[in-house]
């Protein structure tokens, strides 16, 4: 993969889950104790995300695009085609209102993502793009024995290639410093290839051009009195650098 590379990749960082905002123009749809209660929890946002999303570009030092819409507004990690895009809070409105908020908050943070993409490849031909999530470590009542997922298509064979090279890296340098290993698993919690935004612009650009690994990471390392995410974002940008030298050959676009 590396050595195929003409110039180096063009690193980007996404975060489309990354708060439980409302704008006033929506409150009257979230009025409802149960409304209040899913906005604050992972209902409607990923606890922890914006904040490691916002650590790994610092550190890498890339173009970020994130998010702090809940995602009980309009899920921006959801092709419009999917009947999960719209929250039970939103689906049922008038045809004009959803279209204006589609307009508003959905296709602008979409498109300027695959911009992104299509600038980084057009400058050096590989865009590397990393969205990163957090998930719940309990689901209707099963343990999560998960620290970090990485996701992506297995047909793609750069995708493939960088999460395996990612995992050895990030267990390698926790065994080298005589740490816990962090538990990576691939294509897990999810499956790289359930729709997502990723999952979207892998269908516009090729795997020779762009690479999408959807991270998540478990959101009890957000939940904690000490909270560790900032941890597991080091953890994870100390493993990247050194598959492609990022600290000296990558070229962030601005």
């Amino acid at each position: 993969m590396i050595g195929r590379l003409q110039n180096p990749p063009i690193l980007l960082v996404t975060c489309e889950h990354g708060g439980n905002d409302l704008p006033d123009q929506y409150r009257d749809l979230f009025s409802s104790a149960g409304a209040q209660k899913d906005l604050k929890s992972h209902r409607g946002y990923d606890p922890g995300a914006l904040q490691a999303a916002k650590r790994i570009a610092d550190r890498l030092d890339c173009q970020f695009h994130f998010s702090t819409i809940t995602r009980l507004l309009v899920d921006l990690n959801r092709s419009i085609e999917n009947p999960t895009s719209l929250s039970k809070y939103t689906n049922s409105l008038p045809a004009m209102r959803k279209a204006k908020l589609l307009a508003g908050h959905y296709h602008p943070y979409r498109d300027q993502v695959i911009q992104s993409v299509s600038d980084g490849i057009e400058r050096s031909g590989y865009v590397i793009h990393l969205s990163i999530h957090t998930f719940t470590a309990r689901f209707r009542g099963q343990w999560r024995p998960i620290d970090i997922g990485l996701l992506f298509d297995p047909e793609r064979e750069n995708e493939s290639a960088l999460c395996r090279a990612w995992r050895q890296q990030v267990q390698q340098q926790r065994t080298s410093a005589g740490l816990r290993q962090w538990r990576v698993e691939m294509n897990r919690p999810y499956f790289g290839t359930d729709d997502g935004l990723t999952t979207t612009i892998r269908n516009l650009f090729t795997d020779d051009r762009y690479c999408g690994i959807e991270v998540e990471i478990s959101n009890r390392y957000a939940k904690q009195k000490t909270p560790k995410i900032d941890l597991i974002a080091d953890s994870l940008v100390d493993a990247l650098q050194p598959i492609f030298n990022l600290t000296q050959q990558h070229n962030p676009v601005r």
